[in-house]
């Protein structure tokens, strides 16, 4: 089901950007205009401070002189003192200027700095005064060393003021005109708080009316975008592509929909997919397409497309309804991709498997004809010989005789044997090998197979050794083949080893359950090539080794095969020059107690 894209979350997050821009460009509008008028106002305390301490400082410098000049009454011999009588007299009825703002007048008495004019503040008849090295009063110790000026700093409170400082030399004196700053700030602050609740406000408002705008825009840009992509994707595609309308009238087709079919847009639109129609497909098929895709469900089948010119070819099919936002099925949209040369080989590889079932079917005959054509006289030819070999109608009368009867035995016997291997490979092959499982003592099996080698390997000068677990528990298996398995193994390792070398038998349960039976010999041995070709069926490792060591090939691969259909598994390890292992392992389930 192909579903009409959908932008909210786009949408969303472009919006998010769009009121964070413009929160961020009104939040700072307002606190910059915010900031200038501080500036501003800031600067215009500056001066009116400066202007008020710097005309108390004439007015009262003025006045020290007129005193200097003019003595009279009780402090008509000190000058400072008579000015400091007056200010006193005036202050008291000064209440200072805005909420905080007031003037102060000191003096330095040792190390100390002495305040001659009550504070606002504070209501102490007589001020307290502040030692020279405190942090606090930091106007009035400027003022005190003669320096005329403004300043952000302490004041005898400890609060931060901003303060003009004038020296008063002929009274050795100093006065400040302060204000806190917290007084100047404190319209702005708040002013602050407005903007903001001011800005939250027109970002609300804004948004609302942005939202209301912008939206069908945003949705009606990225439905564009959607589509431009989409687009591209249909027309790009390698694949053929068309889109009908619910009614199954194509509306619509891609570029590769011409080059696959040789219909123009001209010629398929407005048509239907019949247009194609093959006449090889069931109607079962479209019925079946036609059900899913009215029920809102994508459908994939294979179909035999026909071209305009009549040819015809194999597409893998794949449609899906195409839906708005409310779940209501608008178009269809089909995709037809080309397969015929994938299909052309399929057909040619179920053609070749069929024939190789006929092949094997007329093997397994042969195989039937060659068990009873070649078994039945070479029985006679092989109980005759034996007959004559021991002279059971009398003497033959010539010694030479008696030799050529013991060879047609051996040669007879030998193919047999051949005859026997070549039908069971097959048999395992066609998967028609059944066993015969039972209840099977292994150290006896092998003993029994052991004896049966033992005059071969004695001839040609090979010792054997059987190395097997105390009490080796009995396996369930097919006595005869694992008997098989175990003269394989054997005789391939007497074969193949030298004389004055060794051949070892070795037979144990491992820590998993599993049983183990391995011969091991010191022989002529295989690099990894001459064992992978051993592995193969009538595969020998030389031409040589196979003049000198008769066989036919099919030992190894036929006892692999045994092995496995007891769901065994079977390995070689082998070097040149230095000998071979062989190992069985049969699964634990196949293990059981000795009875």
């Amino acid at each position: 089901m192909i579903q009409v894209p959908n932008h909210k979350i786009n949408y969303r997050r472009w919006l998010g950007k769009a009121v964070l821009v413009l929160t961020c460009v009104s939040l700072s509008s307002a606190l910059l205009s915010n900031w200038l008028l501080y500036n501003a106002a800031y600067q215009e305390e500056t001066v009116r401070l400066t202007e008020l301490a710097q005309t108390q400082a004439i007015l009262i410098n003025t006045v020290a002189q007129f005193n200097a000049l003019h003595p009279s009454g009780e402090l008509a011999d000190d000058a400072q003192a008579a000015t400091f009588f007056l200010l006193k007299a005036a202050h008291n009825n000064y209440p200072g200027f805005g909420e905080t703002g007031e003037f102060t007048l000191g003096t330095r008495k040792g190390d100390n700095i002495v305040f001659v004019l009550s504070h606002r503040h504070f209501d102490f008849a007589e001020m307290i005064p502040i030692p020279w090295e405190s942090k606090l009063g930091e106007p009035m110790r400027r003022a005190l060393n003669g320096i005329s000026g403004t300043i952000l700093g302490y004041d005898y409170r400890g609060e931060m003021v901003l303060a003009a400082h004038e020296p008063l030399p002929m009274l050795k004196a100093g006065i400040v005109a302060k204000i806190d700053l917290q007084e100047i700030r404190k319209p702005f602050i708040r002013a602050a708080l407005i903007s903001l609740i001011g800005v939250a406000l027109m970002t609300i408002i804004g948004t609302l009316v942005f939202l209301r705008i912008s939206k069908p825009l945003a949705e009606r840009d990225a439905a564009m975008v959607e589509l431009r992509i989409l687009t591209h994707v249909f027309e790009q595609s390698p694949n053929m592509m068309f889109i009908t309308d619910t009614k199954g009238t194509i509306e619509y087709i891609n570029p590769c929909f011409t080059k696959m079919t040789g219909y123009t847009p001209e010629e398929a639109i407005g048509q239907t997919p019949r247009l194609l129609k093959s006449g090889d497909t069931p109607p079962d098929f479209y019925a079946s397409m036609w059900e899913n895709l009215t029920a809102g469900r994508e459908w994939r089948g294979e179909i035999k497309d026909r071209r305009k010119d009549g040819e015809v070819f194999w597409a893998s099919m794949v449609a899906a309804p195409v839906m708005d936002e409310n779940g209501e099925i608008k178009h269809f949209v089909t995709i037809h991709e080309d397969i015929t040369e994938h299909k052309l080989e399929k057909l040619r590889t179920q053609e070749a498997y069929e024939q190789a079932e006929i092949a094997n079917r007329a093997k397994s005959e042969i195989m039937a004809n060659m068990s009873h054509e070649l078994r039945t006289p070479l029985n006679a030819i092989i109980g005759f010989s034996s007959a004559m070999q021991g002279q059971l109608l009398g003497p033959l009368g010539n010694e030479k005789y008696l030799e050529y009867a013991g060879d047609i035995k051996w040669s007879g016997t030998h193919l047999l044997d051949i005859i026997n291997d070549i039908l069971d490979a097959s048999a395992i092959e066609a998967g028609k090998l059944v066993l015969h499982e039972e209840n099977v003592d292994v150290a006896d099996a092998m003993n029994s197979m052991l004896r049966l080698v033992a005059p071969k390997a004695d001839l040609g000068g090979v010792a054997l050794t059987e190395i097997t677990q105390k009490d080796l528990p009995n396996v369930f298996a097919d006595s005869r083949r694992l008997k098989q398995i175990f003269l394989n193994l054997l005789s391939n390792a007497v074969k193949f080893t030298p004389e004055h070398g060794e051949v070892s038998c070795d037979a144990f349960v491992d820590a998993n359950g599993a049983m183990v039976i391995s011969v091991t010999d010191t022989g002529i041995g295989m690099d990894a090539k001459g064992l992978a070709k051993a592995m193969e069926q009538f595969g020998q490792v030389d031409s040589s080794l196979a003049r000198k060591h008769d066989g036919t090939g099919l030992g190894l691969s036929l006892t692999k095969g045994l092995v496995e259909m007891h769901q065994g598994i079977f390995t070689i390890k082998s070097a040149l020059g230095k000998g071979t292992k062989a190992t069985v392992t049969l699964p634990a389930k196949r293990v059981l107690s000795k009875t």
